[in-house]
């Protein structure tokens, strides 16, 4: 006999969107219990995410200040680029989101039309990046994003295209020979742009045979591969385990980049590290891994993140 689902349940479909993608459902099962559960905690809905903790909120960065957030899907909080929030959709749903409350909480914003994102582009020459993020840019498809990419990539004082997404490690089929064609097409059309690709990726066993053969057709195309990660108890607060994230990155050709000290969103605070603790194990991290492979340790804030 199926039983009913609990208040607590109810609440949480309620209140927040669960995604897993089949690739990591899959995946999952091929790991050992501890690697399995340390992975599936990262998208499973949990109770605590209904306890309101003083300090956390929905817009911990404060993104949806008027100053920093010109349109619904852009935020300059940075001189020299901007962040473009192109799609609130996910392969997963990361249950320590910072857009949660656009993730898993939205039903989509309204899209900006591209010509005005260019033409705030061409008003403002001191911005040289733009940064695809979200949601997951590789929900778009293909022809679509790099569609996108194209119209800022042919703005005079646009040097950098960056992408950031889950989905590598996530869905790596989305990675497609679709997708690889219309990459080729830009970078063929934009030869200057430096083309590149940021990994979110928390633990090396999320680095799956088919993700690690993904990796080394971007590596192929030249594009440059980095790797941020957000510290996460109960799932990479250990020294050991971040140590293995980065090497087997470097391994396969990712540079790490970032590892983020949890942005305090609305329903995360079981999923925090206190910075005493966090920054124990980011010492240890040190004499673990050479200079080379260490992320940069960092808290996020709206103006900007700083070493911690």
């Amino acid at each position: 006999m199926r039983l009913a689902p609990s208040n607590t349940d109810a609440e949480l479909a309620r209140r927040f969107r669960t995604r897993i993608a089949v690739h990591i459902r899959r995946h999952a099962e091929t790991l050992d219990t501890d690697a399995r559960q340390r992975l599936l905690a990262q998208f499973t809905p949990d109770a605590r995410e209904l306890e309101s903790v003083a300090g956390f909120d929905d817009d911990p960065l404060h993104e949806e200040d008027a100053d920093i957030h010109p349109f619904a899907d852009v935020i300059h909080k940075y001189r020299a680029k901007i962040l473009y929030l192109a799609t609130d959709e996910c392969p997963v749903y990361c249950r320590y989101c910072t857009r949660k409350r656009k993730t898993l909480l939205s039903n989509g914003h309204a899209a900006t039309p591209l010509a005005a994102i260019v033409a705030y582009l061409r008003a403002h020459t001191e911005v040289c990046e733009v940064i695809f993020s979200g949601g997951d840019p590789l929900m778009l498809p293909a022809r679509d994003l790099f569609h996108r990419a194209g119209e800022f990539a042919s703005v005079a004082s646009i040097r950098f295209i960056r992408l950031h997404s889950r989905a590598v490690t996530t869905a790596p089929q989305l990675l497609n020979e679709r997708w690889f064609n219309a990459c080729r097409e830009f970078q063929k059309a934009h030869a200057t742009i430096q083309l590149a690709l940021v990994l979110h990726v928390n633990t090396a066993a999320e680095l799956s045979f088919e993700a690690i053969q993904k990796i080394k057709l971007l590596k192929e195309m030249n594009i440059s591969l980095y790797a941020q990660s957000v510290l996460l108890a109960g799932i990479n607060d250990n020294a050991a385990i971040l140590s293995e994230l980065c090497v087997q990155l470097v391994r396969h050709g990712v540079q790490p980049y970032y590892l983020h000290q949890l942005d305090r969103v609305t329903g995360s605070a079981h999923f925090e590290v206190p910075d005493a603790n966090a920054r124990g194990i980011y010492n240890e991290l040190k004499n673990l891994i050479p200079a080379y492979m260490l992320p940069r340790f960092v808290r996020d804030s709206k103006q900007g993140k700083f070493s911690m």
